[in-house]
């Protein structure tokens, strides 16, 4: 059912909220490091490092690997609430899914890699084996990007627990995590579940109504809609399937998007496009692991991929509206 609030609510509210949700013309987000039209080769670097680390036994095999969770803003040290307010029913608080790579651990040493909101941040530290018998980590990224900083995180009875504090001065400059160990692998049949609703917040339609609320008096409305996906995102897996002209011709803009993208949400590919991130991050068998995924397509994904972007250039969009009904 249509959402309507009034237009100096809707002001209000918006003016807290960092992201401004405004009318845009619709624009296709491909981002960079999924481009299909990129010459193959052999071997990727990304591809050799994998058999070379497969090739040896690792230390500490318990803290090595995936740490997979949610990537918070800690509160205590928030200066401001940095929510986003999607009318009454979208609402998110700025979290991401971060995968802290832990890659090697030698003489005390420790390297990895941090997959976050797009950014794939290598790191170097220490471990030290704190009087409890816990492993704690002190971990610094390099300080050459905007969003670098350094974790210190203890790993006890196999949660990794810890902050991150940014060095600029950046919204959120603390964080806290609480992650699990997950193992990441290519799934082409895996599909979406149905948890967090696709919302592309830049998107919307607005439209007025001059409503009587007493004889002679009036005032303006405003209902605000918002570009979704339908529930054929649940129903059609370009991973497995050959797609045809058929099949997709006739789809809005908000499917052809997530179906293309859950491609590389299969392969662990970490977001930039905050509406894409914040959809994907809520599917449980989604990891951050790459930024860059080129080379790790297969056939049948790229021709869909390419079909998928010819149709989603001129589909039109769906709307939706949330909260009230």
């Amino acid at each position: 059912m249509r959402t309507i609030f009034q237009l100096i609510v809707t002001a209000l509210l918006f003016s807290f909220c960092s992201d401004n949700i405004k009318n845009h013309n619709a624009q296709i987000v491909v981002e960079d490091g999924t481009q299909t039209d990129t010459p193959s080769i052999q071997m990727s670097d990304r591809q050799m490092d994998r058999k070379i680390d497969e090739a040896e036994e690792p230390k500490y095999p318990d803290l090595v690997g995936n740490w997979v969770g949610y990537f918070e803003r800690d509160d205590d040290q928030s200066r401001e609430d940095k929510t986003l307010y999607v009318d009454e029913g979208f609402v998110w608080t700025r979290e991401n899914k971060i995968n802290i790579s832990i890659d090697q651990i030698k003489n005390g040493t420790v390297t990895g890699r941090s997959i976050v909101a797009g950014n794939d941040r290598p790191f170097k530290g220490t471990m030290r084996i704190t009087d409890e018998g816990n492993h704690h980590f002190s971990l610094k990224e390099p300080g050459d990007h905007r969003y670098d900083g350094e974790f210190n995180f203890t790993i006890i009875d196999g949660r990794l627990q810890g902050t991150w504090t940014a060095y600029q001065d950046i919204d959120i400059k603390k964080r806290k995590y609480d992650l699990e160990k997950r193992s990441f692998r290519y799934n082409p049949d895996v599909n979406l579940e149905r948890s967090k609703q696709y919302v592309n917040w830049n998107e919307s339609l607005e439209t007025i109504e001059r409503v009587e609320m007493d004889e002679n008096e009036f005032e303006e409305w405003i209902a605000q809609e918002f570009a979704t996906a339908t529930d054929l995102i649940y129903t059609i897996n370009a991973s497995n399937t050959n797609l045809t002209k058929s099949q997709v011709e006739n789809l809005k803009r908000g499917d052809l998007t997530i179906i293309r993208n859950t491609i590389y949400a299969r392969h662990g590919y970490s977001y930039k496009n905050r509406p894409l991130r914040v959809f994907f991050d809520a599917q449980s068998w989604y990891i951050p692991v790459h930024t860059d995924i080129k080379s790790d397509f297969t056939d049948l994904e790229k021709e869909n991929i390419e079909l998928l972007l010819r149709y989603e250039k001129n589909a039109s969009e769906y709307y939706d509206s949330f909260g009230r009904g």
